[in-house]
């Protein structure tokens, strides 16, 4: 019986993890430069730019966000992609849901963030492979936290007393998986958009960006 409802699972399934768009409530550290408006803005373009780039891997895909609610860019996103609740008081609680729920449907769970567009297809494919091998895969990114969480199980101490929004998740995490004795497979590092200086990069990256703010 067990193996039956192992294989009607799916192999690997996308989580994409994004802040429901409110005003003064989204990329809150790109306010100095943006201002209330362009942050909003940004989000929203950051959403539809990973949301995209998850949707050419070919990787069945979810998106989760905080609160339901009605919105231009959510409503046009969700008519493609299912929306799935977070639920917790802080980021690890709500992705250790997003795990558990999605590891009930597929055998391998790739979280990823609405910050990094440069995440591409060929990335998470690699990801994939890499859980053939490996218990938890991360894609670091350059501040000290991850871009990428994936995982064939739950490892609750990964998701509890990790300083969120710090230079030190990363550190953190891999401490609790060392300890844990856990097979884990680090990628090269990736950039994300959080500071003025990586919207800055944004920019020069992609000329053809929508300047916002």
């Amino acid at each position: 019986m067990n193996d039956n409802t192992n294989n009607m699972k799916l192999d690997c399934l996308l989580i994409q993890f994004a802040k429901f768009p409110r005003l003064g409530g989204v990329k809150t550290r790109l306010k100095p430069l943006l201002q209330d408006d362009g942050c909003y803005q940004l989000h929203l373009e950051l959403m539809s730019c990973v949301n995209a780039n998850l949707q050419a891997s070919g990787i069945f895909q979810i998106l989760s966000i905080d609160q339901l609610g009605q919105q231009d860019t959510v409503n046009q996103l969700a008519s493609h992609t299912p929306i799935l609740l977070q639920q917790g008081d802080d980021l690890g609680e709500r992705m250790q849901h997003a795990l558990v729920w999605g590891l009930q449907r597929a055998k391998k769970v790739i979280i990823v963030g609405s910050d990094c567009p440069v995440l591409n297809a060929e990335h998470l494919h690699m990801v994939r492979n890499k859980l053939d091998q490996h218990d938890h895969v991360f894609i670091p990114a350059e501040d000290g936290g991850y871009v990428l969480i994936a995982s064939t199980e739950c490892f609750a101490p990964i998701f509890e007393g990790i300083s969120w929004g710090s230079g030190e998740v990363l550190a953190q995490t891999k401490a609790k998986l060392l300890k844990g004795g856990k097979s884990v497979a680090y990628l090269p590092e990736l950039w994300d958009v959080d500071r003025p200086e990586d919207y800055k990069r944004l920019l020069s990256v992609y000329p053809n960006w929508p300047m916002v703010g």
